[in-house]
């Protein structure tokens, strides 16, 4: 493996972290990378210690339960108040997440609605549906993955356009709106090709 630039770097995972994403011991980590049981295209040593593709982990130990749902199961039904969200959220969320997510963590009003919770290697948003502006209820957790679908607003054959949302969870949303409504949106696949008019961001 080859590191070029700084943003090589940003992709790679240390030993700590994969220990942590993958619920093992670092020195299962350092032991794997020192056999050869981690490839020299998955993991390299370095002036800072091992550095491993997500992938080669991925290969050799099973994942634990992602992130987004670790805080999807403990915090979907909690309040927050608006007015101390970030620390209050944290404060919920620390004792969560292990030693190396908690160095990376930060949290981001987006809106009303949605706070950000991002870490090295992935962000995920909350969602709120409370009933007033001072409090935050959340509601769901997803993750950031951008995602893509077909819509119809009017129903008309030739009037077809392509959107992305951030998360699974706002398309989803997207699609429901229609549910009493004139016009159709169905998610994006592979196979299937509808031709559109127009891409909405």
């Amino acid at each position: 493996m080859e590191i070029h630039s700084i943003h090589d770097v940003a992709k790679l995972l240390r030993t700590a972290e994969v220990a942590e994403q993958f619920c093992i011991e670092t020195s299962n980590v350092l032991e794997a990378c020192k056999s050869g049981r981690l490839t020299e295209d998955e993991a390299v040593l370095t002036s800072v210690g091992w550095l491993i593709t997500p992938d080669g982990a991925a290969r050799l130990w099973p994942r634990r339960p992602t992130i987004e749902s670790t805080l999807r199961d403990a915090l979907v039904g909690k309040s927050w108040p608006m007015a101390q969200l970030v620390d209050a959220a944290k404060a919920d969320i620390l004792p969560l997440i292990g030693t190396e997510r908690k160095r990376h963590l930060v949290l981001t009003i987006a809106n009303a609605r949605k706070l950000l919770v991002e870490f090295k290697d992935k962000t995920v948003v909350f969602y709120s549906d409370a009933e007033d502006a001072t409090t935050f209820y959340v509601a769901h957790v997803a993750p950031i993955e951008p995602t893509s679908i077909y819509v119809c607003p009017r129903g008309i054959a030739d009037e077809v356009y392509q959107e992305t949302y951030d998360t699974p969870y706002e398309a989803e949303q997207r699609i429901r709106s229609f549910d009493d409504a004139p016009g159709w949106a169905k998610i994006v696949t592979k196979s299937e090709q509808i031709p559109t008019i127009g891409k909405r961001v």
